[in-house]
C-alpha cells in the first residue's frame, strides 16, 4: 500500500505533460517516436493498469525518443517508466534505476536523482532487503533537502517511517506520519493523488496506533478516515481497518463482515497502490483470529494456512505469521498429527531464521513471546516419536543414542569452532590485519624482464591499489595489462614475484581488506547484506566472496558482521 506512494506521486509529476492520447493506437516504436515526448508518456501511463503490453510499447518509445533527444532529465524519466513492470526480473529493475540515478547525479532537474533513489528502495523493500531499502530512502531524502523538494522529502520519511512499523518503532514512525499529514493538511491546492496520498498514510496510522495497542485512536481515527474517503478508491482499506478494530472489541462478527467487505478490493489490479503483502497477511489473521473467538476453530485453521499461503508465495514476512503458525501447530498436536505439526514447526523456525537475517535491529519481543529452545526441543521429541512408531526394531535405542552422541559431538565442534572464530575476530580487529601481506615470491621468474619494465608495473599497481580499481567486477588479467600498457605475462610474472600471490588471490585479498576496513569504520556498510557486500566489492557471487574473506580470515563475513554489531 503505503510503499506506492512514491510510484503516484511520480504518475502524478509526468501527468501534467500535455496532450491526450484517447484516440491513439499503439503501432511499431519506431512509429511512436515520432510523436511529441509528452503524447508517448501519456500513453504509457494510461495503459499502465489496464494494458501492460501496449504500456511497456509506450514506454520503449519513450526512452528510445530520450535517448535521441539526449536530454539528461528524459532519460531518467524513460528508465524509470521501463522499470514499473512487474514482468522484469529484479535485476532489469535494479539497471533501469543505476542507469537513471547515473546520468542525474549532475542534473538541475529538481526530480533526480531523489525519484529513482526512492523507487529503488521501494524495489529492495518488496524483496525484504529492508536495509538496502533504508540506504537509498535516505540518499533520496539527502537529495531532496538539496533539490529543496519538499514532497520528495515527506515521500522519503514517509517510506523510512514504514520501516521503523516494520522493526517495532511504532513512537517514532506515529510521529513521522502525524507530521506528514499535516504538511498535507497545509497545502492550499490538492490533487487527487495529494488526496490518496493523506488518505493512505491516514489509514497507516490507524495501523500504528492499533501495533502500539492504543486501540480507542486506532477506533476514532478511522471513522475519520471513512468519512473523508467517500468516493475515493481506497477506502477498502478503512473497512480492512475496522474489521481488525472490532475484533479488538471482541465484536468477531462484524470484524468479520468487515474483513470480508474489504478482501474483494485486494484482488483489483487498479488498487495494487494502496496496500502491500502485509495487508494481504494481516487480514487472513485477523479472520482466523476471529473465527477462534467464535470457537470456529476448523475456519480459523483455514486462515492461518492462508497467512502460511501468502508467505510461501511471496517470501514477505511479518510479525503476524508467528501467532499464526503458533495456532496451526496447537491445532495439529490437539489432533496428535505429528507430521503435520513437524513441518509448521518447519515453517516457524524458517520464517525465524529469515526475520532474524532481515531484521537485524529488530527488537528482542519476538524471541521473549516464544522461546526458541523450547521449540527445537519439542521438534527433537516428535521427530524420535515418529522414529519410534515408524521403526519397531530392536536397535531403536542404539540409534537413538547414536543420534545424541552425534548431537553431543556436533555441539562440542560447534563451541570449539566459535571459540576459535571469536579469536580470530578479535585479533582482526585488534591489530587490523589481514592476508594481505605481500611476500615476495622466492623464485624469481621476472629475470627476463628489464628494471625498468618491472618499475612501470609496481608503480602502475600502486596507483590501482590506491585509486581501488580492484572493486570493478569486470577486472581481469589482460584488460589490466592493457590499461598498463604491457602484456598479461609480465604482469602476472610481477605480481607473483613482488606480491606473492597469482593475479586471482591478489584481487580478492586487496577486495577482503577494503570490506574489513569498510565494516570497521562505516555503520551503514554492516547493514549490507552478504549478497550486497559482494556486489559492492566486485564478486560476482556471495559465495566467492565468502570463501575468499575465510580463506583470508579465518571467519565468514557473516560472523565478522555479526560481532561487529554486537559490539
Amino acid at each position: 500500500m503505503r510503499q506506492k506512494l512514491s510510484i503516484l506521486f511520480f504518475l502524478f509529476t509526468l501527468l501534467a505533460m500535455g496532450q491526450s492520447v484517447d484516440s491513439l493506437v499503439v503501432s511499431d516504436i519506431d512509429s511512436l517516436v515520432q510523436l511529441d515526448s509528452s503524447i508517448i508518456y501519456e500513453g504509457y501511463e494510461r495503459n499502465l493498469d489496464i494494458d501492460t503490453v501496449s504500456s511497456k510499447i509506450f514506454a520503449r518509445a519513450y526512452l528510445k525518443k530520450a535517448k535521441i533527444d539526449d536530454i539528461d532529465y528524459k532519460l531518467a524519466y524513460g528508465y524509470c517508466a521501463m522499470a514499473s513492470f512487474d514482468s522484469n526480473s529484479f535485476e532489469h529493475k535494479i539497471q533501469y534505476l543505476d542507469s537513471a540515478i547515473n546520468i542525474t547525479q549532475s542534473t538541475e532537474n529538481k526530480y533526480f536523482p531523489t525519484l529513482a533513489y526512492i523507487i529503488k528502495g521501494v524495489a529492495y523493500e518488496g524483496k525484504g532487503k529492508f536495509n538496502i531499502a533504508l540506504d537509498n530512502y535516505i540518499r533520496a531524502l539527502n537529495w531532496s533537502k538539496k533539490k529543496e523538494d519538499i514532497h520528495y522529502e515527506w515521500i522519503a520519511k514517509h517510506n523510512i517511517g514504514l520501516l521503523k512499523i516494520k522493526i517495532g518503532n511504532y513512537d517514532e514512525a506515529k510521529s513521522i506520519f502525524k507530521e506528514y499529514l499535516k504538511f498535507e493538511e497545509s497545502n492550499n491546492i490538492r490533487f487527487w493523488n495529494d488526496s490518496l496520498r493523506y488518505l493512505n498514510t491516514l489509514s497507516t496510522l490507524v495501523s500504528i496506533y492499533r501495533k502500539n495497542e492504543e486501540i480507542d485512536s486506532a477506533i476514532s481515527l478511522n471513522r475519520k478516515g471513512m468519512e473523508l474517503a467517500i468516493g475515493f478508491p481506497n477506502r477498502f482499506m478503512f473497512f480492512f481497518n475496522k474489521g481488525v478494530n472490532e475484533f479488538y472489541k471482541e465484536n468477531f462478527k462484524e470484524s468479520i463482515y468487515n474483513l470480508n467487505q474489504s478482501l474483494p478490493e485486494f484482488k483489483k489490479p487498479e488498487n495494487i497502490y494502496h496496500y502491500d503483502t502485509s495487508d494481504i497477511i494481516e487480514i487472513y489473521f485477523y479472520l482466523g483470529k476471529s473465527h477462534l473467538g467464535l470457537f470456529e476453530k476448523e475456519k480459523a485453521i483455514t486462515y492461518f494456512k492462508k497467512v502460511d499461503s501468502v508467505v510461501q508465495n511471496t517470501g514477505y514476512l511479518t510479525a503476524e505469521i508467528r501467532p499464526a503458525y503458533q495456532h496451526i501447530i496447537k491445532y495439529y498436536k490437539s489432533k496428535k498429527d505429528k507430521n503435520n505439526q513437524l513441518f509448521y514447526i518447519n515453517r516457524l523456525l524458517y520464517s525465524d531464521s529469515i526475520l532474524s537475517t532481515n531484521f537485524r535491529n529488530l527488537n528482542t519481543k519476538i524471541s521473549k513471546e516464544f522461546d526458541t529452545p523450547i521449540l527445537l526441543a519439542e521438534k527433537e521429541k516428535l521427530i524420535a516419536s515418529l522414529a519410534k512408531e515408524n521403526t519397531r526394531i530392536s536397535t531403536k535405542n542404539i540409534i537413538i543414542s547414536g543420534l545424541l552422541l552425534l548431537a553431543l559431538g556436533v555441539a562440542g565442534f560447534y563451541f570449539y569452532r566459535q571459540r576459535l572464530y571469536k579469536k580470530r575476530f578479535l585479533k582482526l580487529v585488534a591489530d587490523q590485519s589481514s592476508n594481505t601481506n605481500e611476500k615476495a615470491n622466492t623464485k624469481d621468474a621476472t629475470a627476463a624482464i628489464s628494471k625498468e619494465i618491472i618499475a612501470h608495473l609496481l608503480e602502475c599497481l600502486q596507483q590501482f591499489e590506491d585509486k581501488q580499481e580492484y572493486l570493478d567486477p569486470d577486472i581481469n588479467m589482460v584488460n589490466l595489462a592493457k590499461r598498463f600498457d604491457s602484456n598479461s605475462n609480465y604482469l602476472s610474472k610481477v605480481i607473483n614475484k613482488y606480491k606473492g600471490k597469482n593475479f586471482a588471490q591478489y584481487i580478492n585479498d586487496l577486495r577482503v581488506a577494503y570490506v574489513i576496513d569498510k565494516l570497521k569504520n562505516d555503520p551503514i556498510f554492516r547493514k549490507y547484506t552478504v549478497v550486497a557486500l559482494a556486489q559492492e566489492i566486485g564478486f560476482n557471487n556471495p559465495e566467492s566472496f565468502s570463501k575468499a574473506f575465510y580463506k583470508n580470515t579465518g571467519i565468514y563475513p557473516s560472523y565478522f558482521i555479526k560481532e561487529l554489531l554486537k559490539q
